[in-house]
Order: C-alpha cells, then sequence, then structure tokens
C-alpha cells in the first residue's frame, strides 16, 4: 500500500492491489457548491467530449469498430437475406389455394379406393407438408421440426419406390402418373432437408420441372386415360392398368396448383439463401 498527495491538497491516493481510492483530508464542501460543481463540471465533460472519441479504456479504433458492428447488427434486423419473394400475403395465398386443393382430394381420398385412394393420400400428405411450409414462412410456425417433415417423406418416397419394383417385378404395369408422384415425394425430401445441404444448379432444375408440370396439367398432357399417350411403365399386360388422371378441368387446375406451389416454393427459398 503507498501514500501519494494530491498536488492542490485536497487529499490523499491510497493505492491497493491496483484499485485507487481517494480520500478526502480537506474539509467537506456545503451541498450548494457540490451541486454547482457538479452540473459545472458535467457540463464542461459533456461539451468537450467529441464524437469520435473513444470510451475511457478503450482506443480510437476499437471504438470505430465498435459502432461500425453495432450498426451493422441494426443493418442485418432490418435486411432480409437475399430476394424476398415470400411475403406474408403471397404466403397466404399459396395456403389458401392449397387448402382449397386439399379438401378436393380428401373427396376424392373418401369417394374412390384402390390406387386411386393410395394416389391421392399421397398428394394429401404432400398437400399437408406443403401448407405447413407457408404457414411458416408466413407465420413463423414451429410446431413440427424439419428433421420429422423430412423423414415422413423418405418413408413415403420409400413405400412408393418398393410397390413399383414388385409391380414391375410380377409384370403388372401402372400409370405414369406414379412417376409424377414418386418425384414430388422426393422433392419434398430435398425441400426439407437443411438449406446448407442445397445445391443452386439441382434447385433450379426442380423449378423448372414442377414448372413444366404445371402447363402439363392446365393444356391436359397428364390425361393417362389416353392410351397413344404412352401411359404405362413396366412390362405386361396394359389391361391392368388404373388410369389415375382426373377427367375435369378442375381436377387438372388441382394437379397444376399443387406443382405450381412447389416450384414457387424452391424459387422462393433458393433466392433467400
Amino acid at each position: 500500500m503507498s501514500l501519494t498527495d494530491l498536488t492542490d491538497g485536497s487529499g490523499i491516493v491510497v493505492t491497493h492491489e491496483g484499485h485507487e481510492h481517494a480520500t478526502s483530508a480537506a474539509p467537506t464542501p456545503d451541498a450548494s457548491a457540490m451541486s454547482g460543481m457538479g452540473s459545472t463540471s458535467g457540463m464542461d465533460s459533456m461539451s468537450g467530449m467529441s464524437s469520435t472519441a473513444p470510451m475511457p479504456g478503450m482506443s480510437a479504433s476499437s471504438g470505430a469498430s465498435g459502432m461500425s458492428d453495432m450498426s451493422g447488427m441494426d443493418g442485418m434486423d432490418s435486411m432480409s437475406m437475399g430476394v424476398d419473394i415470400l411475403p406474408m400475403w403471397v404466403s397466404v395465398i399459396w395456403i389458401v389455394a392449397l387448402v382449397a386443393v386439399l379438401v378436393f382430394h380428401c373427396g376424392h381420398l373418401v369417394r374412390m379406393g384402390g390406387q386411386h385412394r393410395w394416389f391421392h393420400s399421397a398428394h394429401i400428405i404432400m398437400l399437408v407438408g406443403m401448407i405447413y411450409m407457408y404457414a411458416m414462412m408466413a407465420f413463423n410456425l414451429n410446431w413440427v421440426s424439419s428433421t420429422v417433415w423430412m423423414w415422413l417423406f423418405v418413408l413415403t418416397t420409400a413405400a412408393m419406390i418398393i410397390w413399383m419394383i414388385t409391380r414391375i417385378v410380377a409384370k403388372k404395369p401402372f400409370s405414369y402418373l406414379w412417376i409424377f408422384a414418386l418425384v414430388q415425394q422426393a422433392a419434398m425430401i430435398y425441400m426439407w432437408a437443411p438449406m446448407s445441404s442445397w445445391v443452386a444448379a439441382f434447385t433450379w432444375a426442380l423449378v423448372v420441372y414442377f414448372t413444366l408440370e404445371t402447363i402439363a396439367w392446365l393444356v391436359g398432357w397428364c390425361n393417362d386415360g389416353k392410351p397413344e399417350r404412352g401411359n404405362a411403365v413396366g412390362p405386361g399386360d396394359r389391361s391392368l392398368i388404373v388410369p389415375l388422371g382426373h377427367g375435369s378441368t378442375l381436377g387438372n387446375v388441382s394437379m397444376a396448383v399443387m406443382a405450381a406451389s412447389m416450384a414457387y416454393m424452391f424459387a422462393g427459398m433458393q433466392l433467400m439463401k
């Protein structure tokens, strides 16, 4: 411990373990004097402080970099990454459209049986996943983890592949629309996978594919009831094929909405990456 006299004789500085404490050796001034002195010195210190002066204990360069870091954080809060084509109102429009398609396919699920029921079940699972994806974008939902969704579509994709292989081995051909459904299920695996594993070229290829599928449904090219369209996959008797296409314009539009929603989601997520 060391004692050091202050130059003006107003007190003594006691140094102890690296910390300085001032002890007063002079009479204590009255309250009015302290008030006047405090306000004057406070104003002087404020007026004498430069806008670029560093804080005590901080160099000029560290002070500037600290302010720069704070402004960068504010900029990140107010700026989205990449191009955002998925604002809330757009996502809500897609949600409404997909819910309408979901109701339409649920009606088919109840009325039909056999392959038709399984075919529409695959679409219903995909629709629920897409509705949740758009709702997550619009309302920041986090009810179900991406991992759960991804593995759900892994299972549905695997089930469809196993079914197709057994049909081909048994020489029982099936409608090519099952291939469309398989691509949708597999694409949903990719959609729910971590975006760090996304490949831009592959993502844009999916955007092009689902855009073309949308057009095909709208112009009536996906009618597997016409034999000349090459509606069968696999060897065997073509009379065993169960046509799955919709015979109505409304049905084709519903399929087009599904494909378009996937194309738009892939494009929106890739642009924000």
